[in-house]
C-alpha cells in the first residue's frame, strides 16, 4: 500500500503541477469584486496538490490503517454513485438545502458514521456552510426549490 501511495502521490502531484501551469496561462479579467476565470481553477489546482502532498507524506511515513477490502470499497462505491445521481435528480426540485442535507448524511452512514445527532449536525453544518460559501462567499445563485421566497 506504501509504494501504492507513493507512485499515485507523485503522479498525481505532477498533473497538478501541469493543471497549475495551464491555469495560470488563463486570462484575467478587469472587473471590479469579480474573482474572474482563473479563480475555480487556482482552487482546483491548490486541493490536488495539497492532496497529493499529503498522500505522499503519508506513503513516505507509512501512516495509515490496514488496506480495506476491495469488495466492500466496491460495493460503498456503488451506493454513494447511486445516492449522488439521486441528488442530482432531486436537487432542481427540492432546492439545495433540502436535498443536500440528506445526501451529506447518507454518505457520513454509508462511510461508517453510526451516531445519529453527528451524522445530522453534520450533514446540516456542511450543507449551511456549502451554501454561505456559494451563495455569499461567491455570488453563486443556488437552486431554491421547496424553500423559494424562505431562503435569498
Amino acid at each position: 500500500m506504501r509504494r501504492r501511495n507513493i507512485i499515485a502521490a507523485l503522479v498525481l502531484l505532477v498533473i497538478g503541477l501541469g493543471y497549475g501551469v495551464l491555469t495560470s496561462q488563463l486570462p484575467t479579467r478587469s472587473l471590479p469584486d469579480t474573482p474572474g476565470p482563473p479563480f475555480f481553477p487556482w482552487i482546483n489546482t491548490i486541493v490536488i496538490l495539497s492532496l497529493s502532498a499529503t498522500l505522499l507524506l503519508q506513503g513516505l511515513v507509512g501512516a495509515g490503517g490496514s488496506t480495506p477490502s476491495f469488495a466492500g470499497a466496491r460495493c460503498r462505491t456503488t451506493w454513494a454513485l447511486g445516492a449522488f445521481v439521486v441528488y442530482l435528480m432531486v436537487l432542481p426540485g427540492l432546492g439545495f438545502i433540502v436535498s443536500t442535507a440528506p445526501f451529506f448524511a447518507a454518505l457520513m452512514i454509508l462511510f461508517g458514521e453510526l451516531r445519529l445527532l453527528r451524522v445530522a449536525v453534520g450533514a446540516i453544518l456542511a450543507t449551511l456552510f456549502l451554501y454561505l460559501l456559494f451563495r455569499h462567499g461567491f455570488g453563486v445563485f443556488l437552486p431554491a426549490g421547496l424553500l423559494k421566497g424562505i431562503v435569498p
